[in-house]
């Protein structure tokens, strides 16, 4: 979820050799675009309908796709450990991650932490909301909306319930998430070895 620490996680991942995409910034590109008339173009809200528009429009995999065509164009120039994917939302993307023997890793904080969070370190693009505001933008992303085909949305509780890993961030602490986030790397390598 927004704010829980998975792009920290995912930098560590790129430090260790990886390659990362982030799904959220390919999808952020797009929403600049889409809702470029709008004072907060890249919110949850409008993220989440750029990103079910692109899947609807171009194919549940739009997404998917994107990034490892970024991985591959990258790969050609430099030898990658891997690729870390980082803002998975969709099923078809997890379905895609386990299938070729990956790992799902869900960063876990709470809402109030992850609420804070967010509203001090707003992106371009986003503006303050309320915590009603926070959770009703985030629900769109937890399961499908009625009116848009299912494999076109976000569904952020199947992606949940198919983490391999969770690690939790509730704190405020950065140097200890980011060592325990070491931590889970090196037992993620070691395992796939």
């Amino acid at each position: 979820m927004p704010r829980s620490g998975k792009d920290t996680l995912a930098e560590l991942f790129v430090e260790a050799g990886y390659f990362g995409v982030s799904f959220g910034d390919v999808v952020r590109g797009f929403a600049r675009i889409r809702h470029k008339d709008k004072p907060d173009p890249v919110s949850v809200a409008n993220m989440t309908d750029t990103a079910n528009w692109l899947r609807e429009n171009h194919g549940p995999d739009v997404i998917l796709k994107e990034a490892l065509k970024q991985f591959d164009i990258a790969n050609k120039s430099h030898q990658y450990v891997g690729v870390v994917l980082f803002s998975v939302r969709a099923p078809v993307e997890v379905d895609f991650i386990l299938s070729r023997g990956g790992q799902l890793v869900w960063v876990d904080s709470s809402d109030k932490v992850r609420f804070k969070r967010a509203m001090q370190n707003l992106r371009r693009g986003e503006q303050a909301i309320t915590m009603t505001e926070f959770k009703r933008q985030e629900d769109l992303q937890w399961q499908p909306q009625p009116g848009i085909p299912k494999e076109a949305q976000m569904d952020v509780s199947y992606v949940k319930s198919k983490a391999t890993k969770i690690l939790e961030n509730n704190g405020y602490d950065l140097e200890s998430f980011k060592k325990n986030a070491k931590t889970l790397i090196k037992s993620l390598v070691i395992n796939d070895s």
